[in-house]
């Protein structure tokens, strides 16, 4: 009998399809993603509904915009930060832009401008800003905004505005807002001598390249001027400082390195 029943072929048991399930769930999978695809795109919420601007200062926010070439109800996943910087290029004065995305349907630029350091004025009353990297900036008129930089009203010298803005970018927002005009008064001896005419109603005469090493201990020095007067301070290797009307009463001033040693 044993003999027998070991004579009797053995029926294999089948193995689940693994496999076959595998291949139903994949499909089924992608095809839901499918449809949550069209659904999205057909939604409102693959639209931009809003387009925000940060950190500009020299271009309005609708002119960023519109030469970005981004538009509402365009695609939202069709912004492509490559193409915004190419388009906003010719705005020289920007230097850099990056895109952000907040869903649902929002884009944000955020825009790192030069920095505004002066005013060019021009003789049809334009006022035109000059940047930080010497370029006067003539694509935007800032006649009818207000006057938060030194405006230049005579400057015979094309060559040396890099340098003078090079110099003003180097000055603490403080000082800079103090200076009213600047004046190229070039002489036989320096041709980058400048006169500035500061706000609290003292003329300051400098050089070009020493403006931002002497300008910047302008506060401490006006505080060793006789009290009440107004005059000439001559920013150079030793400061003089002239009361107006008074050419005899030249008084010396500390130095900067003097003034960098007082006790504090």
């Amino acid at each position: 009998m044993a003999a027998y029943e070991e004579r009797i072929p053995q029926v294999k048991q089948q193995r689940p399809r693994k496999r076959g399930n595998r291949k139903l769930v994949t499909l089924l999978v992608l095809f839901f993603l499918t449809v949550l695809i069209i659904v999205f795109i057909r939604s409102p919420y693959s639209k931009v509904q809003e387009i925000q601007v940060f950190g500009n200062d020299i271009y309005p926010a609708e002119q960023i915009v519109s030469q970005s070439g981004l538009q509402k109800d365009m695609q939202f996943l069709n912004v492509w930060e490559s193409s915004v910087q190419k388009n906003l290029a010719p705005l020289t004065g920007i230097k850099e832009v990056t895109v952000s995305r907040s869903f649902p349907g929002i884009i944000q630029l955020h825009v790192t401008e030069q920095k505004r350091v002066a005013f060019w004025n021009g003789q049809d009353g334009s006022r035109y800003p000059l940047l930080e990297n010497g370029l006067v900036l003539r694509q935007v008129n800032f006649a009818d905004r207000v006057v938060d930089r030194p405006l230049i009203s005579s400057w015979s010298a094309p060559e040396l505005l890099p340098n003078l803005a090079k110099s003003l970018s180097k000055l603490t927002p403080s000082v800079l807002g103090e200076i009213s005009d600047i004046t190229l008064t070039p002489t036989v001896y320096d041709k980058q001598r400048v006169t500035l005419f500061m706000r609290d109603g003292n003329e300051v005469r400098s050089v070009v390249y020493k403006l931002d090493k002497m300008l910047n201990w302008y506060p401490a020095i006006v505080k060793e001027l006789p009290q009440g007067k107004k005059g000439v301070l001559s920013l150079f290797e030793q400061p003089w400082f002239v009361p107006y009307g008074a050419a005899n009463e030249a008084v010396p001033l500390r130095t900067t390195e003097e003034q960098s040693q007082k006790p504090q």
